[in-house]
C-alpha cells in the first residue's frame, strides 16, 4: 500500500482492519463489528486487541499529524477520514 507517496507494508491483520471501514464508505465501525469481520470472533468486552491494532495502523500511515486516515468516533468506533483517505490514494 502506498500513502503520500511512499510504500507502507500492512500485515494481513492490518490490511483487513483498514480495508473495512473502507468497504463502509466514511460510516463509523463499531468495535464489535470490527471483531467479528476481521477478526471472525464474538465481542469480548475485555479485550482491547482492536485498540492496538488501529495504534499499529496509526503509526504506519499517519506521518503527518494534520492528515490523520483513522477518526476515533468517542464511545463508538473508528470511521475513515474520506477527504484524507481520497487525497493519500488510500
Amino acid at each position: 500500500m502506498r500513502r503520500g507517496g511512499r510504500q507502507i507494508e500492512l500485515t494481513p491483520r492490518e490490511f483487513a482492519l483498514l480495508e473495512f471501514p473502507m468497504s463502509q464508505q466514511g460510516l463509523c465501525v463499531t468495535r464489535a463489528q470490527i471483531i467479528e469481520r476481521v477478526w471472525h470472533l464474538s465481542l469480548d468486552t475485555m479485550t482491547n486487541v482492536v485498540d492496538v491494532y488501529i495504534n499499529y495502523l496509526r503509526k504506519k500511515m499517519d506521518v503527518e499529524p494534520d492528515r490523520k486516515l483513522i477518526r476515533t468516533v468517542r464511545g463508538v468506533g473508528y470511521r475513515l477520514d474520506r477527504q484524507t483517505a481520497r487525497a493519500a490514494g488510500a
